[in-house]
């Protein structure tokens, strides 16, 4: 394969050109939807193109194509392109393909805005052959090495707490960081519920702030099981084999949570989906010990 060199975050890297490239296109526009396939098909480095006039139904056609990049407006008819592509990249098939933002003007607004959601590569219109192969070029280069910088004093102490919690122990600070932007967290007032007991499970919980007690109604009474303090993590069975939920969680006064989705931990590829995996198991043999020794 001949080497390509491409600008990726203000270094220039050698890399391979792809031998065949398999590009997906999500544009509500019926003409520069065309045009931008037209033009993805007079490259020698495109296998096929695929097109959706919306961001419906992406994940399960990313399921069964292994699209390698993912082209998507900058008005993809369904909320903000960042909060489309952040939504997709929540999905582990989401996570695989690279993604470039196709728009009328990239300025630094947007190239920030797509950093934080992990978009590399931009292409302004109008296009030409040449300005899509650079953008699928850029959008497959590996990552230039950045020099480390100094977290904001806010956010150092927002790692520090999460590094206290065991499930977060064996993480770096950039996986932190990574580990916050694709986890939701939740703020509760007291007597607010989590969940209930029956609701289907899909996350588990890590308590930052406050209390949350985990009851359930036995005998017609409504009891408390135990406690969760900052630092604790529960909800954890139905990450693991998506089972209903087997008692209530409310919280005990003003909390801070952080739900960690299941399609996180099902990422196989991701090195965070690894860690958290293991830090489970880890876990979850405590409490199986705990249990054991009562």
């Amino acid at each position: 394969m001949a080497e390509s060199s491409v600008l990726v975050g203000g270094a220039r890297a050698a890399v391979r050109r792809p031998a065949r490239v398999r590009a997906l296109i999500i544009d509500p526009y019926p003409v520069t939807r065309v045009r931008l396939k037209d033009t993805l098909r007079g490259l020698d480095i495109i296998e096929s193109v695929g097109e959706k006039t919306s961001p419906h139904g992406v994940i399960e056609l990313l399921g069964d194509i292994p699209f390698n990049v993912v082209m998507i407006d900058e008005d993809p008819g369904e909320g903000t392109v960042f909060d489309v592509i952040k939504e997709l990249r929540r999905h582990p098939a989401g996570q695989k393909p690279a993604y470039v933002v196709v728009c009328g003007e990239v300025n630094d607004a947007i190239r920030q805005r797509g950093q934080e959601v992990g978009v590399r590569a931009f292409l302004a219109k109008p296009f030409d052959l040449r300005g899509v192969e650079k953008a699928i070029l850029s959008a497959l280069a590996p990552p230039a090495a950045a020099a480390p910088r100094e977290a904001p004093d806010g956010l150092k102490e927002t790692l520090a707490k999460l590094r206290q919690v065991s499930l977060f122990s064996g993480f770096s600070d950039p996986e932190l960081v990574r580990l916050l932007k694709i986890c939701r967290s939740k703020n509760l007032t007291p007597g607010e519920f989590v969940f209930h007991d029956g609701d289907k499970g899909a996350s588990l919980f890590v308590v930052v702030g406050g209390q949350v007690d985990i009851r359930k109604e036995i005998g017609g009474e409504n009891k408390l099981l135990v406690s969760m303090h900052p630092g604790d993590c529960f909800g954890e069975m139905a990450i693991i084999d998506s089972s209903p939920r087997m008692a209530d969680a409310v919280a005990n006064n003003k909390c801070a949570l952080i739900e960690v989705d299941a399609s996180i931990i099902n990422n196989n590829e991701d090195i965070i989906s690894l860690k958290l995996t293991r830090q489970i198991a880890i876990l979850l043999a405590k409490k199986l010990r705990a249990q054991s020794q009562r």
